[in-house]
């Protein structure tokens, strides 16, 4: 009997997608940090960190977590960052009481509807690859979405 290997990614596979989503890796750094030099060496640990680690099978999703867990590091380490969120990071005190009401919203809904929304809006995931880790079709992604963000925004009107 055959068994199926897994494909383990060989280190210059791995090192051609970093390469290729670098700069998007930038740009997510310096939005969070609002510093340049910040952003840089944010990403260079970020990479880094994924090139060393043997197991990642989505080198692009290791890397971006990474990368937003280096930076919240760096702010909560800088004294930049008012208040660290499981759900978000919240720069913006104007739109704290919207926030406030938007985490005890999604905390009314399933696991999936809350997972769906936060691979979706919060780790600008796409429909199809949102199906493939959840376990689900694209047309039930889809109406998850469509029935979830309506949902959030009713409640969110109700609230305030």
């Amino acid at each position: 009997m055959h068994v199926p290997r897994l494909h383990i990614m060989k280190k210059t596979e791995k090192r051609q997608i970093l390469v290729d989503h670098y700069f998007d890796f930038y740009l997510m750094a310096v939005a969070m940090l609002k510093d340049d030099q910040d952003a840089k060496d944010a990403v260079q640990d970020a990479v880094v960190n994924t090139m060393v680690h043997h197991n990642v099978k989505d080198p692009y999703f290791y890397c971006r977590q990474a990368l937003k867990n280096k930076c919240i590091d760096m702010l909560k380490h800088n004294s930049r960052l008012n208040k660290i969120d499981e759900w978000m990071l919240v720069s913006d005190p104007e739109h704290e009481e919207q926030l406030s009401v938007l985490r005890k919203v999604k905390n009314e809904l399933s696991f999936l509807d809350r997972a769906v929304i936060e691979l979706h809006y919060e780790e600008n995931y796409t429909v199809d690859d949102i199906a493939q880790k959840v376990g689900i079709s694209v047309a039930k992604t889809k109406r998850i979405i469509a029935k979830t963000k309506d949902y959030l925004k009713k409640r969110m009107e109700e609230e305030l």
